[in-house]
């Protein structure tokens, strides 16, 4: 009777994940935040960091904690210009300080010295509402009221479709049927 051999033992190989290695770094991470803070697309912050923009989409699936945080800088650097725009539309005021030079007269010796210093005023400064900025605020937030392209449909009689007729002249033989052709299409 034969005798069975055991299977040999396969060699236990540490399997390779294949593929180039990653690009993703802690300094890449913080990187690509700072760009998002900045208000830059995905497709800008590849080309800046030398990725593909499908590799920026694969680092989002892949690392959920990196994918908030740039949802979150882009939020934010979204709200900033949304404020922005509003307060250009509607205008408004800031403290600010304005640099003056002036000028002082001494009598030094008999001689009349002209001298000066900066001297630096506190202001408010005012910015009036803009009508651009007030019209892309508008567009924008109401466009069924403040779209550009305004949709208009026709009816005929009591709503109904605009009945549309066409009619080609028969082969006329003299100027005189085709005046009588014409007077009666007008008609």
């Amino acid at each position: 009777m034969p005798v069975k051999k055991k299977p040999a033992k396969k060699a236990k190989l540490k399997k390779h994940p294949g593929g180039r290695p990653t690009k993703f770094t802690k300094e890449i991470k913080v990187k690509v935040e700072k760009l998002s803070r900045r208000g830059f697309t995905d497709k800008e912050i590849a080309e800046i960091i030398d990725v593909n923009e499908l590799t920026i989409h694969r680092w989002k699936l892949k690392h959920k904690e990196f994918s908030k945080s740039m949802a979150l800088w882009k939020e934010q650097a979204d709200d900033k210009v949304e404020k922005s725009l509003f307060e250009r539309a509607c205008g408004y005021s800031h403290p600010d300080t304005k640099p003056q030079w002036v000028e002082t007269t001494d009598l030094v010796d008999n001689v009349l010295v002209k001298s000066g210093k900066w001297v630096y005023a506190d202001m408010i400064k005012h910015y009036p509402p803009d009508t651009p900025a007030a019209s892309l605020w508008l567009r924008n937030r109401r466009p069924g009221e403040w779209r550009d392209k305004q949709d208009r449909e026709i009816y005929g009689k009591d709503g109904a479709p605009i009945e549309q007729i066409v009619s080609f002249p028969p082969p006329f033989k003299t100027i005189e049927e085709w005046e009588a052709w014409k007077k009666k299409c007008e008609s």
